[in-house]
């Protein structure tokens, strides 16, 4: 057994698995903020709404499948509405749940319920690529013409299906309270997994090279697709 295998393991689990995902979801969701303020600027106030609806309603979805899958019980679930109707609090959509404070699953789950609109658009605009442009991941991969056997309405229903998304990617208030919530038992959870990883490795840098990277490409990924976004309607928003 050698401590300092464990002791870089437990920092590269930790980074990977806690600090990445806050600080990317961070960046992520302020970006997505700022998009969405530019918008208002050049369309009123309903812009996030008309252009973001159908991201609003996979970012309620995503938090309730998460709910379910930690044990929560789902009380309502509101995939979409007015945020400036009386009573709606400014809020385009929600999911309320409840748990039990003193099942340790259930409050781990908290920290994955809040963030779980990042993965779930991520995956959806996946799906969707799969679907509409399938062109797009070949040529990423093999440099062959991602117009190759594309209609054009297949690209322009896919722009439109990405440009909504990417609108909801912000996390709330709410979503940040939850995820705080969580926080505490997934540290631990994860400096437990660190110390039984360390048992066995000879290199921490494996984990990074298996796990670390594909992670990192994934934030990076989507904070890039967001910051376009940002930058096409801050463009917009001038005019």
């Amino acid at each position: 057994m050698s401590w300092t295998i464990i002791w870089q393991t437990w920092v590269f689990v930790i980074g990977i698995f806690f600090v990445l995902p806050l600080i990317g979801s961070a960046l992520i969701s302020v970006v997505t903020t700022r998009t969405n303020q530019h918008l208002m600027r050049a369309f009123g106030l309903n812009a996030p709404l008309i252009f973001g609806w159908f991201g609003v309603m996979i970012h309620e979805i995503s938090h309730a499948v998460m709910s379910i899958i930690f044990g929560h019980h789902v009380d309502k679930i509101k995939l979409l509405q007015n945020p400036f109707k009386e009573g709606n609090e400014n809020r385009m959509g929600y999911v309320s749940h409840a748990w039990n404070p003193k099942n340790k699953y259930q409050q781990l789950g908290n920290f994955f319920i809040g963030m779980a609109p990042i993965f779930g658009i991520a995956l959806t605009s996946w799906g969707l690529t799969k679907l509409l442009w399938p062109q797009l991941l070949i040529g990423f991969h093999d440099g062959s013409s991602v117009w190759l056997n594309t209609a054009w309405w297949q690209v322009a229903l896919w722009i439109y299906a990405i440009l909504n998304l990417s609108l909801a990617l912000n996390l709330s208030d709410a979503d940040w309270q939850n995820t705080k919530s969580g926080a505490l038992y997934y540290f631990i959870f994860l400096t437990i997994v660190a110390l039984g990883v360390g048992l066995w490795i000879n290199d921490a840098f494996i984990i990074w090279e298996t796990v670390g990277r594909p992670i990192a490409y994934f934030f990076g990924g989507v904070l890039a697709a967001t910051f376009i976004m940002y930058m096409l309607t801050a463009i917009i928003g001038r005019r």
